[in-house]
């Protein structure tokens, strides 16, 4: 038997775009019903919960995935509600604003609070719990635990419904849906850190699964081998989701003087970079890494859209003409050989 995988990548309101091109695939060969796991980063986490959240619920996947694609663009600002911060981090703000700097990540407090981001989650799997999901459906969401204990430090984390060790703390059996999709999102200086609590223990804070895969199709087959859903790399399948290929870099002539490059110049405050360069850069070069090592060992049996987008999008930017660019790059999409491919791979796992 195929086993056959759904990744989305993190990108902040990109998720739309990933949101669009799963509504159209599905709506061509029915994949959110055919899938077998769901593997998810960041925004993509909070898509991943809720895709097998829905599936294990018995919901309509077309229009979950409709009502997901319509937070993105409808609530947009519910999501990325602004922190109340302390005087001097407000004034800051408002003076990069004024040279129009705003709207990346925050310098002496976290961007955003999570308090809308919790609002639409609860509203998409209330508070069900890892435990509550059909044990068939894999669910693989990755986050980064601050300390995992005195010995390791922090580490990169893997939260799944599956049963991969037999070690207590790794039993998240009681940690709800929302927590998850809240510490998968947690992207540094965006959104802070959060905290999992639950059955009566304290796992600690988290931080955006970004930081080290920001697209998680590696997590998701390793998932699924290790728990024997797969028996190897040759029964996996996998479709991989982006959030659009950002039109980012930083050239030569912003560097000018590479030994003035802190902090400040990489978040692109006082250098002409992108703002919030440094954070792009991780997330997207680490998304295009883990493609081509699952590339490497799936060949042909991995097919990943992840379309160019014309102008940047920036990971909490919602304005029209963001929306606007999300929309042109799926139609794009559709036109590609690797829409092509993705349908015809798709249209199998009915079959299998």
């Amino acid at each position: 038997m195929v086993f056959k995988l759904v990744s989305c990548d993190g990108g902040g309101i990109r998720g739309y775009l990933t949101c669009l091109i799963l509504q159209g695939l599905h709506e061509e060969t029915g994949c959110l019903d055919t899938a077998d796991g769901f593997a998810g980063t960041s925004t993509g986490g909070l898509m991943a919960v809720a895709l097998a959240d829905g599936r294990t619920q018995g919901k309509d996947m077309a229009k979950l995935i409709a009502d997901l694609a319509a937070h993105y663009r409808d609530d947009a600002d519910t999501i990325f509600r602004e922190n109340e911060r302390n005087f001097l981090d407000k004034a800051l703000d408002d003076l990069l604003r004024r040279f129009h700097l705003g709207g990346g990540p925050g310098i002496t407090a976290s961007q955003y609070n999570a308090t809308g981001l919790e609002e639409i989650g609860l509203s998409l799997v209330e508070d069900r719990t890892i435990g509550s999901l059909s044990t068939d459906m894999v669910l693989a969401v990755n986050t980064t635990c601050l300390h995992r204990s005195d010995k390791i430090g922090w580490a990169p984390f893997t939260i799944t419904n599956q049963n991969l060790e037999h070690e207590s703390w790794l039993d998240m059996s009681a940690v709800r849906l929302l927590d998850v999709a809240l510490a998968s999102s947690a992207a540094p200086s965006y959104f802070p850190p959060h905290q999992i609590k639950a059955g009566g223990k304290d796992y600690g804070y988290f931080a955006d699964g970004g930081t080290f895969a920001n697209n998680p199709v590696m997590n998701g087959i390793n998932v699924a081998i290790a728990t024997n859903r797969a028996h190897g790399l040759e029964d996996v399948e996998a479709l991989s989701i982006g959030t659009g290929q950002q039109p980012t870099d930083i050239s030569e002539e912003m560097v000018k003087n590479p030994d003035d490059w802190g902090l400040l110049k990489w978040f692109g405050i006082t250098s002409n970079a992108p703002r919030g360069a440094l954070i792009e850069l991780l997330l997207n070069t680490s998304a295009e890494n883990q493609y081509w090592m699952a590339r490497l060992v799936l060949k042909d049996r991995l097919v990943r859209i992840n379309p160019p987008l014309p102008k940047v999008v920036g990971l909490a930017t919602h304005k029209p003409e963001s929306y606007t660019l999300m929309d042109k790059a799926y139609q794009a999409s559709k036109q590609s050989t690797y829409w092509a491919n993705a349908v015809k791979m798709m249209r199998g796992w009915a079959r299998n």
